[in-house]
Protein backbone atom coordinates (compact mmCIF):
# COMPACT_ATOMS: atom_id res chain seq x y z
CA UNK A 1 0.00 0.00 0.00
CA UNK A 2 1.00 3.67 -1.12
CA UNK A 3 0.44 5.67 2.05
CA UNK A 4 1.82 8.31 0.83
CA UNK A 5 -0.58 8.32 -2.27
CA UNK A 6 -3.61 7.17 -0.46
CA UNK A 7 -3.01 10.46 2.05
CA UNK A 8 -2.25 12.53 -0.53
CA UNK A 9 -5.91 11.30 -2.55
CA UNK A 10 -7.71 11.98 0.85
CA UNK A 11 -6.54 15.03 1.37
CA UNK A 12 -7.48 16.44 -2.38
CA UNK A 13 -10.97 14.47 -1.56
CA UNK A 14 -10.84 16.86 1.41
CA UNK A 15 -9.95 20.24 -0.59
CA UNK A 16 -12.41 19.44 -3.09
CA UNK A 17 -15.18 18.52 -0.44
CA UNK A 18 -14.62 22.19 1.16
CA UNK A 19 -14.78 23.45 -2.44
CA UNK A 20 -18.57 22.14 -2.79
CA UNK A 21 -19.47 23.48 0.52
CA UNK A 22 -18.20 27.02 0.38
CA UNK A 23 -19.60 26.98 -3.66
CA UNK A 24 -23.06 25.56 -2.94
CA UNK A 25 -24.07 22.06 -2.64
CA UNK A 26 -27.48 22.33 -3.92
CA UNK A 27 -26.08 24.22 -7.44
CA UNK A 28 -26.48 22.81 -10.68
CA UNK A 29 -24.84 23.43 -13.62
CA UNK A 30 -26.77 22.67 -16.83
CA UNK A 31 -29.01 20.73 -14.84
CA UNK A 32 -25.84 18.42 -13.69
CA UNK A 33 -25.25 18.79 -9.35
CA UNK A 34 -21.83 19.22 -7.60
CA UNK A 35 -22.59 15.78 -6.18
CA UNK A 36 -22.41 14.40 -9.90
CA UNK A 37 -19.61 15.83 -10.46
CA UNK A 38 -18.04 14.44 -7.56
CA UNK A 39 -19.02 11.08 -8.19
CA UNK A 40 -18.24 10.81 -12.30
CA UNK A 41 -14.47 12.26 -10.48
CA UNK A 42 -14.44 9.16 -8.66
CA UNK A 43 -15.47 6.87 -11.00
CA UNK A 44 -12.83 8.29 -13.52
CA UNK A 45 -10.10 8.14 -10.73
CA UNK A 46 -11.32 4.46 -10.41
CA UNK A 47 -10.62 3.82 -14.46
CA UNK A 48 -7.61 5.88 -14.63
CA UNK A 49 -5.85 3.97 -11.43
CA UNK A 50 -7.08 0.46 -13.91
CA UNK A 51 -5.98 1.78 -17.22
CA UNK A 52 -2.37 2.89 -15.22
CA UNK A 53 -1.87 -0.25 -13.81
CA UNK A 54 -2.23 -1.95 -17.65
CA UNK A 55 -0.22 0.43 -19.54
CA UNK A 56 2.65 0.19 -16.41
CA UNK A 57 1.94 4.54 -16.06
CA UNK A 58 2.67 6.40 -12.81
CA UNK A 59 -0.14 5.03 -11.33
CA UNK A 60 -0.46 7.97 -8.42
CA UNK A 61 0.29 10.46 -11.16
CA UNK A 62 -2.64 9.15 -12.87
CA UNK A 63 -5.24 9.10 -10.04
CA UNK A 64 -4.17 12.61 -9.01
CA UNK A 65 -4.97 13.86 -12.23
CA UNK A 66 -8.15 12.23 -12.36
CA UNK A 67 -9.22 13.21 -9.38
CA UNK A 68 -8.57 16.86 -10.12
CA UNK A 69 -9.45 17.30 -13.91
CA UNK A 70 -12.82 18.89 -13.39
CA UNK A 71 -11.79 20.97 -10.99
CA UNK A 72 -12.94 24.06 -12.69
CA UNK A 73 -16.36 22.56 -12.32
CA UNK A 74 -16.67 22.98 -8.83
CA UNK A 75 -16.46 26.89 -9.28
CA UNK A 76 -19.33 29.23 -9.43
CA UNK A 77 -18.33 30.22 -12.73
CA UNK A 78 -18.84 28.37 -15.95
CA UNK A 79 -15.88 27.91 -18.13
CA UNK A 80 -17.05 25.51 -20.70
CA UNK A 81 -14.49 23.95 -23.02
CA UNK A 82 -11.75 26.16 -21.19
CA UNK A 83 -12.84 24.01 -17.56
CA UNK A 84 -9.48 21.80 -18.42
CA UNK A 85 -7.39 24.72 -18.42
CA UNK A 86 -8.35 26.74 -15.62
CA UNK A 87 -8.40 23.58 -13.48
CA UNK A 88 -4.54 23.12 -14.00
CA UNK A 89 -3.93 26.25 -12.94
CA UNK A 90 -6.43 26.02 -9.64
CA UNK A 91 -4.54 22.52 -9.07
CA UNK A 92 -1.30 23.77 -9.10
CA UNK A 93 -0.95 25.60 -5.55
CA UNK A 94 -2.33 22.58 -4.21
CA UNK A 95 -0.35 20.04 -5.82
CA UNK A 96 2.54 21.96 -4.59
CA UNK A 97 1.26 21.64 -1.01
CA UNK A 98 1.19 18.57 -1.17
CA UNK A 99 4.64 18.04 -2.03
CA UNK A 100 4.84 16.68 -5.78
CA UNK A 101 8.04 17.28 -7.84
CA UNK A 102 7.68 20.44 -10.09
CA UNK A 103 8.16 17.37 -13.37
CA UNK A 104 5.48 15.73 -11.94
CA UNK A 105 3.13 18.88 -11.53
CA UNK A 106 3.76 19.67 -14.63
CA UNK A 107 2.78 16.46 -16.29
CA UNK A 108 -0.33 16.55 -13.93
CA UNK A 109 -1.45 19.94 -14.92
CA UNK A 110 -0.93 18.90 -18.30
CA UNK A 111 -2.91 15.91 -17.99
CA UNK A 112 -5.85 18.40 -16.20
CA UNK A 113 -5.34 21.09 -18.94
CA UNK A 114 -5.59 18.90 -22.08
CA UNK A 115 -8.27 16.42 -21.11
CA UNK A 116 -11.20 18.47 -22.99
CA UNK A 117 -9.82 18.89 -26.51
CA UNK A 118 -6.21 18.44 -26.55
CA UNK A 119 -5.18 22.31 -25.96
CA UNK A 120 -3.06 22.50 -22.89
CA UNK A 121 -2.45 26.73 -23.30
CA UNK A 122 1.53 25.88 -23.04
CA UNK A 123 3.74 23.46 -24.22
CA UNK A 124 4.43 19.97 -22.38
CA UNK A 125 4.93 16.91 -24.81
CA UNK A 126 2.07 14.31 -24.68
CA UNK A 127 2.70 11.83 -21.43
CA UNK A 128 0.74 8.39 -21.20
CA UNK A 129 -0.59 9.75 -17.93
CA UNK A 130 -2.52 12.31 -20.33
CA UNK A 131 -3.62 10.02 -22.70
CA UNK A 132 -5.16 7.88 -19.58
CA UNK A 133 -6.45 10.65 -18.09
CA UNK A 134 -8.50 11.14 -21.37
CA UNK A 135 -9.55 7.83 -21.87
CA UNK A 136 -10.85 7.49 -18.36
CA UNK A 137 -13.17 10.40 -18.43
CA UNK A 138 -14.43 9.40 -22.13
CA UNK A 139 -15.19 5.52 -20.50
CA UNK A 140 -17.30 7.10 -17.58
CA UNK A 141 -19.16 9.12 -20.28
CA UNK A 142 -20.68 5.75 -21.17
CA UNK A 143 -20.64 4.23 -18.09
CA UNK A 144 -24.32 2.67 -17.20
CA UNK A 145 -25.04 5.20 -15.38
CA UNK A 146 -25.39 7.90 -18.09
CA UNK A 147 -26.94 5.69 -20.11
CA UNK A 148 -29.87 5.51 -17.59
CA UNK A 149 -29.89 9.23 -17.80
CA UNK A 150 -30.38 9.55 -21.37
CA UNK A 151 -33.18 7.51 -21.00
CA UNK A 152 -34.57 8.80 -17.72
CA UNK A 153 -36.42 11.76 -19.28
CA UNK A 154 -38.38 9.40 -21.60
CA UNK A 155 -39.40 6.86 -18.68
CA UNK A 156 -43.14 7.91 -19.07
CA UNK A 157 -43.30 7.88 -22.42
CA UNK A 158 -42.75 4.60 -23.75
CA UNK A 159 -42.90 5.43 -27.66
CA UNK A 160 -40.13 8.14 -27.16
CA UNK A 161 -37.96 5.69 -25.05
CA UNK A 162 -37.93 3.17 -27.59
CA UNK A 163 -36.96 5.58 -30.11
CA UNK A 164 -34.43 7.46 -28.67
CA UNK A 165 -33.15 3.75 -27.69
CA UNK A 166 -33.26 2.95 -31.43
CA UNK A 167 -31.14 5.88 -31.94
CA UNK A 168 -28.49 5.10 -29.20
CA UNK A 169 -28.16 2.09 -30.37
CA UNK A 170 -27.36 2.73 -33.60
CA UNK A 171 -24.31 5.39 -32.54
CA UNK A 172 -23.03 2.99 -30.31
CA UNK A 173 -22.93 0.37 -32.76
CA UNK A 174 -20.60 2.89 -34.99
CA UNK A 175 -18.39 3.64 -32.10
CA UNK A 176 -18.06 -0.42 -31.27
CA UNK A 177 -14.58 -1.35 -32.28
CA UNK A 178 -13.49 2.24 -33.87
CA UNK A 179 -10.39 2.59 -31.13
CA UNK A 180 -11.41 5.86 -30.17
CA UNK A 181 -9.22 5.97 -26.98
CA UNK A 182 -5.74 6.94 -26.88
CA UNK A 183 -4.53 3.72 -25.54
CA UNK A 184 -5.35 -0.01 -26.25
CA UNK A 185 -6.24 -0.70 -22.28
CA UNK A 186 -8.52 2.08 -22.39
CA UNK A 187 -10.33 0.62 -25.99
CA UNK A 188 -10.09 -2.54 -24.05
CA UNK A 189 -11.98 -0.86 -21.19
CA UNK A 190 -14.30 1.11 -23.68
CA UNK A 191 -15.76 -1.55 -25.68
CA UNK A 192 -16.41 -3.41 -22.47
CA UNK A 193 -18.86 -0.38 -21.43
CA UNK A 194 -20.04 -0.16 -25.08
CA UNK A 195 -20.84 -3.63 -25.59
CA UNK A 196 -22.93 -3.47 -22.08
CA UNK A 197 -25.17 -0.83 -23.44
CA UNK A 198 -25.84 -2.61 -26.45
CA UNK A 199 -27.15 -5.75 -24.66
CA UNK A 200 -29.23 -3.33 -22.69
CA UNK A 201 -30.84 -1.27 -25.31
CA UNK A 202 -30.81 -4.68 -27.55
CA UNK A 203 -33.04 -6.32 -24.92
CA UNK A 204 -35.60 -3.11 -23.97
CA UNK A 205 -36.05 -3.16 -27.99
CA UNK A 206 -36.71 -6.91 -27.72
CA UNK A 207 -39.11 -6.13 -24.83
CA UNK A 208 -41.21 -3.30 -26.79
CA UNK A 209 -41.64 -5.89 -30.07
CA UNK A 210 -43.47 -7.84 -26.86
CA UNK A 211 -45.44 -4.83 -26.05
CA UNK A 212 -49.08 -5.70 -27.98
CA UNK A 213 -51.54 -7.80 -27.83
CA UNK A 214 -50.57 -12.01 -28.98
CA UNK A 215 -52.03 -13.70 -31.84
CA UNK A 216 -52.47 -17.77 -31.69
Amino acid sequence: MNTTANTRFRKIAEFIQKKIADTDVTASKNGESYAYRWQHTQRVSQHGRQLAKAEGANQELCVTACLLHDLAKFENQDYGVDHGRVGAKLARPLLQKLGYKPIEIDNICFSIANHVDNQAGFEHPITIESKILSDADNIDRFSAYRLLSSLEHDRTDYTSLIKNAEKRLLALKKYRGQNMMATLSGNALFNQQIDLQIMFIEELIVESNLTCLPEI
